[in-house]
């Protein structure tokens, strides 16, 4: 014995039945289609035996199909839109069920949403209306007591009235009656998604005289409501779902300061990390904070990484040494009024620029007029660990040689501390071309602390193309590849290579037995 598919035909355009409908149809080897209501371009070519079930009885149609079901033939009941609306499955399945025929649903797209499409808006608008009523007119079927259109209406959210465009006037009434405002906009939409489609578009006080004009009587759906303005006119209403002030498990907010600020069209300064470099390893946070902006400040290099994300925004670059400039700039211009993003490299509170930031702010004798949040990015101590591998498990400190702004007995003062404390460490802006020999005296006062099989790594752009990695030791460093686009990070004394990765243990060999 076979099984019985009821299948939702969709709207009309035959394009807009379900992959698994169409397939059902094309295999069947009998379809009983709801009559006019199924466009006749979704039964061309079927190798089925078909009957229009417009002049049938529920018994015949049921007959029907359980006599060729028992013959072990495929049925397929095609009925328009979706069958959870207005289909009449229910007595169909219900005699089929005591027949022991299997049956199954196979949902369509319902002429509501075909509707929706046409009109080119939702039903659904924040603050308008959140809910949907799907009814009919009473008729000559009745609909149960507290569901007469004048008892739906008092809720006077969006309506969608199906079978009932015959008793366009009454309709009107009974809406008018219930709670609608004879203004409230209404559409009746004739054969959604066929090629004979009309719109009528109207206001209760009008429509019947409108639809009358227009000549139809069937075939029809009603939309009431005041959601409908949406197609015609600006209500500039938002959902959370896109709201940058509501998170959910996709998306953080951003800080309510900077929220309430930029929606009211106030100043505002980002300060970014866009991470290494790599474009998948920049943060959501950050994107949006780099292509909602009006201005994008940054060192040349870092701006050139993420210019293929903007939207036309100003940009304005400094150079290697200028970042007093770019920093005053971009506060400037969030004084003045626009949302303005710094762009760092790595985390911006990692030599970057968000201390400088704040420490021009502060210097001021006012405060500023305009909110700032600093968006974290990944650093890129973080990013040359993952490429030598787990470097970083134990403690570990990060030092610049840099000593344009830092004094050098500083620095190397700060070298002998880590070293004796036997940190891991990373090291920033080992060499230049204006400081070649830094690196070599930082290894020096190092060896002091560990041996020159110390594990080393290297790694110059990380994620970004030219990257390169190297892993070698305190011994046999290779300073001539080492520039201001590397980081190199030094083990401690229990660091080791494995397979050419470079392992820190953090101590769970000494409490556990790993090989176990």
């Amino acid at each position: 014995m076979s099984k019985v598919y009821f299948v939702g035909a969709g709207p009309g355009d035959p394009e807009l039945i379900t992959i698994k409908g169409r397939r059902l149809l094309d295999e069947a080897d009998l379809v009983i289609y709801a009559g006019s209501l199924v466009n006749p371009a979704l039964l061309r070519g079927l190798r089925a035996e078909v009957h229009d079930s417009a002049g049938m009885t529920l018994e015949e149609i049921v007959s029907m199909m359980v006599r060729a079901a028992k013959e072990e033939r495929k049925v397929v009941r095609l009925h328009t839109g979706d069958t959870a609306f207005y289909s009449a499955i229910s007595e169909q399945i219900e005699k089929l069920r005591t027949e022991r025929i299997e049956y199954e649903v196979v949902p369509g797209v319902t002429s509501a949403g075909a509707a929706a499409a046409v009109l080119g808006q939702e039903f659904t608008i924040p603050e308008v209306s959140q809910s949907v009523i799907f009814t009919r007119m009473e008729g000559r079927t009745p609909v149960p007591e507290g569901e007469k259109l004048s008892d739906l209406a008092r809720h006077r959210t969006t309506m969608v009235i199906f079978l009932s465009v015959s008793m366009i006037d009454r309709v009107r009434d009974e809406l008018i009656a219930g709670g609608y405002p004879e203004d409230t906009p209404v559409a009746v939409v004739e054969k959604a998604s066929w090629p004979e489609e009309r719109v009528v578009r109207g206001r209760l006080k009008d429509i019947v005289q409108s639809v009358r004009e227009a000549g139809i009587v069937k075939t029809a759906l009603i939309i009431v409501g005041d959601a409908l303005r949406a197609s015609s006119e600006r209500l500039g209403k938002r959902s959370k779902l896109y709201d940058r002030e509501f998170s959910h498990a996709f998306r953080e907010s951003c800080s309510e300061a900077i929220r309430e600020d930029v929606s009211s069209g106030g100043g505002a300064l980002f300060v970014v990390g866009i991470g290494p470099g790599g474009r998948d390893l920049i943060t959501p946070q950050a994107l949006w904070a780099i292509q909602s902006s009006d201005v994008v400040v940054g060192y040349s290099t870092y701006v050139d990484l993420v210019r293929s994300l903007l939207r036309g925004q100003e940009v304005v670059t400094t150079g290697m040494t200028g970042e007093v400039e770019r920093c005053t700039e971009a506060i400037r211009r969030a004084e003045a009024g626009q949302r303005v993003c710094i762009v760092c490299s790595g985390d911006p509170g990692i030599y970057a620029m968000a201390g400088l930031v704040l420490e021009i702010v502060s210097s001021k004798e006012e405060s500023p007029g305009f909110e700032i949040e600093i968006i974290p990015g990944i650093p890129a101590l973080s990013a040359c660990a993952s490429r030598l591998g787990a470097p970083l498990m134990h403690d570990f400190v990060s030092i610049s040689l840099s000593d344009r702004l830092t004094p050098w007995d500083l620095i190397e003062r700060r070298l002998h501390s880590a070293g004796e404390g036997d940190f891991v460490i990373v090291i920033y802006n080992p060499r230049s071309r204006g400081r070649k020999d830094h690196l070599k005296r930082a290894v020096e006062i190092i060896l002091e602390y560990r041996s020159l099989q110390t594990p080393v790594g290297i790694v110059r752009s990380a994620t970004r193309n030219g990257e390169r990695v190297v892993v070698t030791t305190l011994g046999e460093l290779p300073f001539d590849e080492v520039d201001m686009q590397s980081t190199v990070i030094v083990g401690n004394t229990q660091t080791f290579v494995w397979n050419g990765m470079i392992v820190t243990p953090r101590g769970y060999g000494e409490k556990y037995s790993l090989q176990d």
